[in-house]
């Protein structure tokens, strides 16, 4: 046990120069992408909205939600910044030229795991925004709905 304790500490002790591999193009278009205008203007609205779903989520968390208006008023916003979200990058990818059929090939996974978590975030949406309709909303449902979305939200950091 104490050899492979060492071993493991060995691996993990190398040098990070040797393990860093050259920046491959689609690196740098991504290098790029992530200082363009259109990416920052997302961030600032995923920002926003992770705002107001931690804000939601502290409304929730206790059990019991004091005021439903701001909670409502919460959830407008984080609808807003999610609908904005989507409206750039809509508008973005239509500008984008049509990708050649190995790049297209290459990130299929990537955008059919994207496609799946949008349809989940949007799900997650539709029922915080039903359980927010009901006269007494249960606040264990807002704050299941809001924590997913933190972490979904949370993950775009990257």
């Amino acid at each position: 046990m104490l050899f492979v304790l060492l071993s493991a500490t060995a691996i993990f002790a190398q040098d990070k120069k040797m393990d860093m591999k050259p920046m491959a193009a689609m690196d740098m278009k991504m290098d790029e992408m992530h200082k363009s205008h259109h990416h920052k203007m997302m961030m600032a609205y995923r920002h926003n909205a992770v705002a107001f779903t931690q804000n939601l989520w502290d409304m929730s968390s206790n059990g019991k939600i004091e005021d439903i208006e701001l909670a409502r008023n919460a959830f407008g916003e984080i609808k807003r910044s999610l609908d904005a979200m989507e409206v750039i990058h809509t508008t973005h990818m239509a500008k984008m030229g049509k990708m050649d059929a190995a790049m297209s090939e290459k990130m299929k996974p990537m955008m059919e795991k994207m496609a799946a978590e949008g349809a989940a975030k949007k799900s997650h949406m539709t029922m915080l925004g039903t359980a927010l309709q009901a006269n007494s909303p249960d606040a264990q449902d807002i704050s299941m709905h809001a924590s997913w979305l933190l972490l979904k939200l949370g993950k775009m950091d990257m």
